[in-house]
């Protein structure tokens, strides 16, 4: 019995294994065949069909994890050169594939961690939650819509992830109070869709909420020359994912048989909630290093002397002064996800590669030919619907982006949509998908197991089809005001 039960992890770890290789395979056939075997279109050239079986390739690999995130991008910058796509070394006339991937976004996104560790190590985030079930009182439609406009607003501060475990925990402790049941209870439900679509959704509001909000900037003024101001990123998003918040809440409320809440599971919850006392002096610290670095970002919208970039990199520097200390060098290791950063920086290239090798407008001028006659409105939602589809199929962020936004920029081209617009759904749609509890901030509540697949494919969709909508109706006219 013993040396059966030995066995199975044995066989587990086997057929991981094989699943892994049989990726690895597809992925390196899928690169063979742009390489050397695909027709390659009149007016490109066959580094175009690299490019493309490059991003192919990488996409499997990433999607199906068989390779560890970081290494998928080692290849890239192996096999960008060696197919000519761009060469190792700068020439006169072209970068290199290391120029190519700026540094910038990476390093950038050294000070959202920065913020993500600093908040997550104060009671900040549970000051945030109390406040939302003293708003809620017994009402569980408000407990619902309070919450994920409390997930979405931490979220536009600290990492998706890390917003998501937070209210996820506490609500799924008011259902335990509450005698709840797995599967059966319908305010688990309820919580565990709207806390995860809140989390996504609150990452568009600010530049720093998401790391692909800023990639989606920095390669729209890479290729359109169009600057969207760090000002000009809140003004447009933060309302369109407090909206989408409340509306996703409100949704949820409604289409789950929510049990009522009894009074003693509140007073339970509160009651942890209420422990942490008055502000602290490192909370205190926090919130001034955070407020003057939030607002020199603000000002570079009408001082470009004061880059936004550069504010985030002196603000990292001096999170770590002595006697600011506003995390430990531990905490902040752990609130680095270095295969995000890594990724972001293939990205660059990958999407370097489609839009230097033409390959990016040759598909936008073949399958949407005729996009040039579109009303304006149908242009942004055909962006919109593809970027979510996307997403979908690629339940990665970074990878999304490095196919849409390459896509969009060329059928910007002959629709003439603004660059800010782009930028926006590259970040929107590009980080939020609730179709499918397969990206990341989904599963970490999805996995506590209070809601099945079937069901969450029934009603977790809507969420993210109010935000495509919405975000085609919204956007031009809203940048449009902002002068883009």
């Amino acid at each position: 019995m013993s040396a059966t039960t030995a066995t199975l992890p044995n066989q587990t770890a086997n057929g991981k294994q094989m699943k892994k290789l049989i990726a690895i395979v597809v992925a390196a056939l899928v690169f063979l065949f742009f390489q050397f075997v695909c027709p390659v279109p009149t007016g490109l050239e066959r580094t175009a069909m690299s490019a493309v079986g490059i991003l192919l390739a990488c996409i499997i690999l990433w999607v199906t994890e068989a390779l560890p995130f970081i290494v998928t991008v080692v290849l890239i910058f192996l096999l960008i050169p060696l197919t000519g796509i761009l060469p190792y070394a700068s020439t006169e006339t072209q970068a290199s594939v290391f120029n190519s991937s700026s540094l910038l976004v990476p390093i950038y996104c050294l000070f959202v961690f920065t913020v993500s560790g600093a908040v997550m190590s104060t009671p900040i985030p549970y000051r945030v939650a109390s406040a939302a079930l003293k708003f809620a009182g017994n009402s569980t439609t408000k407990l619902i819509i309070g919450f994920s406009v409390a997930t979405s607003v931490l979220s536009m501060f600290v990492s998706d992830l890390a917003a998501s475990a937070i209210f996820i925990g506490i609500g799924l402790s008011i259902v335990e109070a509450n005698g709840g049941i797995k599967g059966k209870s319908g305010l688990a439900k309820a919580l565990t869709v709207s806390v995860a679509a809140a989390a996504a959704i609150g990452g568009i509001g600010t530049p720093i909420g998401n790391s692909l909000n800023i990639l989606c900037m920095t390669l729209v003024e890479t290729y359109m020359g169009v600057r969207v101001t760090f000002l000009a990123w809140c003004a447009v998003n933060i309302p369109l994912a407090l909206v989408v918040s409340v509306i996703s809440g409100f949704w949820c409320s409604k289409v789950f048989k929510i049990e009522e809440i009894k009074p003693e599971a509140l007073s339970v919850v509160s009651a942890k909630l209420a422990d942490y006392g008055k502000m602290t002096v490192i909370e205190i610290k926090l919130i001034v290093w955070f407020v003057i670095a939030f607002g020199l970002m603000i000002m570079s919208t009408w001082f470009p002397q004061i880059n936004s970039m550069l504010v985030a990199f002196a603000f990292t520097v001096i999170a770590f002064v002595p006697g600011i200390n506003l995390l430990s060098k531990e905490q902040y290791y752990k609130n680095i996800p270095w295969e995000i950063i890594m990724m972001i920086i293939g990205v660059q290239a990958l999407a370097t590669g489609l839009v230097g090798t033409g390959v990016a407008a040759w598909f936008v001028n073949t399958v949407l030919a005729g996009a040039s006659a579109w009303p304006l409105l149908l242009v942004v939602l055909v962006m919109c619907f593809i970027t979510m589809i996307l997403h979908i199929c690629i339940p990665v962020g970074p990878p999304t982006v490095s196919v849409a936004v390459p896509l969009m920029i060329a059928l910007a081209a002959t629709t003439g949509v603004n660059g800010a617009v782009i930028a926006c759904i590259g970040g929107i749609l590009g980080g939020v998908t609730t179709w499918l509890p397969i990206d990341s901030i989904m599963m970490i509540c999805y996995e506590k197991g209070w809601i099945s697949m079937a069901e969450w494919l029934k009603k977790a969709w809507f969420p993210t089809v109010v935000l495509c909508v919405l975000s085609a109706l919204y956007l031009p006219a809203m940048t449009g005001l902002m002068g883009y």
